[in-house]
């Protein structure tokens, strides 16, 4: 099979030919049909502490034998611990995310460790479902988690509307109570399908942001971090998922008071059940570009510029 592979943290992917991938136990073999394309696996290419080869590629949709097509649960843990017997496999101390400690979906096929990860699409395009398996289910998972603050209504803020962002607008509307949703973004064209998915404001970034019973911070730095903890009402919640690196003081003076400060990291079984759920019955709308699997490294350097509106998925 053909798959694209990180020889050299920093270097261009290689398309190379490899063996494919044989089952054994409980594993499956899936055929990749579409493969989403995310910040994570910008950094993943450049990181100077991996080692060996290895391929990329966390959200995952194909064909699986005796089941069909298939959203591949990105988070594969031991199955045994009380993380993985809540179905919250992503929090399994000894998880292996795909395309992180094991080969991802960059590749015509993949080997996925347990049939309990594979979700059927029940008639979803797999090229266009691929996506739901990250910037779906993460966005997801971090609405969740700040629901508790709107149960009241108020005003959500949503800063980065990208292809996670995007699902958030949406999911603030489908699974919260609130009353007004901010979306910030610094591209003009983010900002316009920002107000097509719902936000009643798009903002680009500034100070002053106005007063917000939760923040959910899909970038993550410095600026990004300060920004929102100011935005935040006493009370509220703020839910970090950006990995841009940037840091929040913590203390009595630089952060409102009662306030909830949270991180949020993929999602669990059951909120990938959930999510298929929302894109079975058309609640959810989002963007996807294909481009064939040879042109992977085309798709990190359009990631690397910010050139992508919603998401990138690779065809092999």
């Amino acid at each position: 099979m053909r798959a694209a592979v990180v020889r050299k943290p920093g270097s261009p992917l290689s398309i190379e030919a490899r063996a494919l991938p044989r089952a054994r136990g409980q594993e499956v073999v899936v055929r990749v049909r579409g493969a989403g394309v995310c910040h994570t696996d910008l950094e993943l290419a450049a990181d100077e502490e991996r080692e060996g080869a290895s391929v990329l590629g966390h959200e995952i949709a194909g064909e699986a034998d005796g089941i069909g097509p298939v959203l591949v649960y990105p988070a594969w843990g031991c199955g045994r611990c009380a993380y993985c017997r809540a179905g919250d496999e992503q929090l399994c101390p000894r998880s292996e995310f795909a395309g992180f400690g094991r080969d991802g979906g960059f590749a015509e096929h993949v080997l996925v460790p347990s049939r309990r990860h594979l979700f059927p699409l029940g008639g979803l395009d797999p090229v266009r479902a691929a996506v739901l398996a990250d910037a779906g289910l993460t966005a997801y998972r971090a609405v969740r988690r700040v629901r508790s603050a709107l149960r009241d209504g108020g005003t959500a803020i949503v800063i980065g509307a990208g292809g996670l962002g995007q699902f958030a607008l949406q999911y603030l509307r489908l699974r919260t109570r609130v009353k007004s949703v901010v979306a910030v973004d610094s591209a003009p064209e983010k900002r316009a399908r920002a107000l097509d998915l719902g936000a009643d404001e798009a903002l680009a970034p500034r100070r002053g942001l106005p007063a917000a019973r939760a923040v959910l911070d899909f970038v993550g730095s410095d600026s990004t971090l300060r920004a929102g903890a100011q935005a935040l009402e006493p009370g509220g919640a703020f839910v970090l998922v950006g990995a841009a690196g940037g840091t929040l003081g913590f203390g009595l003076e630089t952060v409102p008071a009662d306030a909830t400060f949270l991180s949020s990291i993929s999602g669990s079984l059951g909120d990938l059940a959930a999510v298929l759920e929302h894109a079975r019955r058309g609640d959810l709308d989002w963007h996807v570009e294909t481009l064939p699997l040879d042109r992977v490294n085309d798709a990190l350097a359009r990631l690397r510029r910010g050139d992508v509106l919603g998401r990138l998925v690779l065809t092999p």
